[in-house]
Formats: C-alpha cells, sequence, structure tokens
C-alpha cells in the first residue's frame, strides 16, 4: 500500500501557461441538491469553482438558482427536472458530479440512467444518494468507462455488502473489481483509501475537526475540478484527496471545527503555493 504525502501536490498542480482560457481548465457538470438539501450543491460547486474548473454547472432545483447565483455567481444553474436541459448538459461537460444532497428518490434514480444512456467519454464521480440509490436498484455500473465512486464506509456497506469491519484492502479490492473493475475507488475514513487497477494508496493525513456536514461534498467538487483540469489519474485524484485534508489540517491548528467553507475559501491560494514550488 502506497502512502499518499505532500509530494503529490507539485507532481500534479503546475504553473497556468500564458496563453490559457477557460476551456483549457474543465467543464463540469454537478448534479446535485434538492428541496431540503441544497447546500451540497453550493458546497460540491464552490469547491470545484475555487480549484479553478474553468465552467461550472450545477444541475439542481429551479428553487435553488438564486441561492447559488448569489453565493457562487461564477457557476452556471440548469434545472435537472428539464429532461432536454439536462442532456444537453451532459454532452456539453466532460466532468460529471452526481449525488449530493439528492435525496434516495425516483428522481435520482431516473437521473443515473439519464447519465448512463448518454455518456461517451466523460469521467463521471458518484457520491452520497447517487451511490445509496445504485445500491439500492443494483444498478449495473461495469459499462461505465471512466467512473470515481467516492463511498463513506457505511455507503460502501451498502454498496459492496461488506460490513465495515470486514472492510479491508483485500476485500475492498477484490469486491470493487467485481463492481466495476474501470472504476476508481476512494472510501472516505480515517486514513481514506484509494483503489485503482489494483494499486491501493492510502491518505496519511486528516484530523476529527473533519468530521462535519459538507465536508465529503467539498471534497467531490475537488476532485472534479482536479480531474477536470489534471486529467482522469490515480495521480489527480491522489492530489485532489491529499489537498482537501492538507488545508483541513492547518484549518484544525486554530480551529475546533473546520467548516467546509472556510476550507473552500483556502484552495487558491493553497494551489498556487504547490504550483509555484516547482521553480
Amino acid at each position: 500500500m502506497q502512502k499518499i504525502d505532500k509530494s503529490i501536490l507539485s507532481e500534479v498542480i503546475h504553473k497556468r501557461p500564458d496563453i490559457s482560457y477557460k476551456g483549457n481548465y474543465g467543464r463540469i457538470l454537478i448534479i446535485a441538491g434538492s428541496t431540503h438539501f441544497g447546500g451540497a450543491a453550493l458546497m460540491s460547486a464552490r469547491a470545484a469553482v475555487n480549484t479553478g474548473a474553468g465552467l461550472v454547472t450545477v444541475a439542481t432545483v429551479s428553487e435553488k438558482f438564486t441561492a447559488i447565483n448569489v453565493d457562487i455567481p461564477e457557476a452556471m444553474t440548469i434545472d435537472y427536472r428539464q429532461e432536454n436541459d439536462l442532456r444537453d448538459a451532459i454532452s456539453k461537460n466532460n466532468v460529471i458530479v452526481i449525488g449530493p444532497g439528492l435525496g434516495s428518490s425516483e428522481t435520482t434514480f431516473h437521473l443515473i440512467k439519464t447519465i448512463i444512456k448518454n455518456i461517451d467519454e466523460q469521467i463521471i464521480i458518484m457520491d452520497a444518494s447517487a451511490l445509496t440509490v445504485v445500491s439500492e436498484k443494483n444498478i449495473n455500473l461495469k459499462t461505465i468507462k471512466n467512473l470515481i465512486l467516492t463511498p463513506h464506509q457505511g455507503e460502501w456497506q451498502r454498496l459492496s455488502g461488506l460490513k465495515i469491519p470486514d472492510q479491508t484492502t483485500k476485500n475492498n479490492l477484490e469486491k470493487i473489481n467485481s463492481l466495476a473493475p474501470n472504476s476508481l475507488l476512494i472510501v472516505k475514513k480515517h486514513l481514506s483509501e484509494i483503489y485503482y487497477q489494483e494499486k491501493i494508496y492510502q491518505l496519511i493525513s486528516g484530523n476529527p475537526g473533519m468530521a462535519t456536514g459538507g465536508m465529503g461534498d467539498t471534497l467531490t467538487g475537488i476532485i472534479a475540478g482536479f480531474v477536470g483540469q489534471f486529467g482522469y489519474s490515480l495521480k489527480s485524484v491522489s492530489a485532489a484527496l491529499y489537498l482537501h485534508s492538507h488545508i483541513a489540517d492547518k484549518i484544525y491548528q486554530k480551529d475546533y471545527v473546520v467548516l467546509p467553507t472556510k476550507l473552500a475559501s483556502k484552495i487558491p491560494e493553497t494551489m498556487q503555493e504547490f504550483a509555484c514550488s516547482q521553480n
């Protein structure tokens, strides 16, 4: 098992070329939020924007448009209940997030099916409610070419059938190779683990101040921003995971709890620090 440390950030984050435009840095579609769980969409989108994603679109319920447009004016909004708009957005974006704050409803099931039917080479990140619905509806994930799964241990238990005490590295690797052999799996926990093509990486940072609502939604947005800019690879996802905990560890030195909004606000300056450290 390989440990993920600070060196991964300088390997992945690089200075932007002088001649750049927003299309160079990823087109991210975040399908998230619902009437009762609008904050998840906000936190995922804020994190994606702050990592430097070129274009971020949030597909959510129209009742949440004002909150998103005021809090994150850099992000665009569409209503995921409008089928044609959603399909058009799926085709135009290269990274698609689904799950934060959606709830385990038939709507979420329909959204997952719509994605699977309308994707080609896009990178799909499934989180939160999407993972629960996949397990409840026994959705086949093997046909998705570029898939990232981000369950916490309870969600992984539902998806894999492995009880938490049985979630050993050996069992996790066997199960993900059975469920979705082309995917990259992050099992979120104390010292989170990544499983990808027979390789296992482990995070060696993080703190108890991160145990608060929205932390996972923020991580999902960071991952989306990283793979949109730096490509879909074990390294880019590992760097996203490390950056999330690295910033949280700095905040925790002074703060009793690590608020996701504060963490997201520190992303641009932290990335610049590591991009400039290559010189």
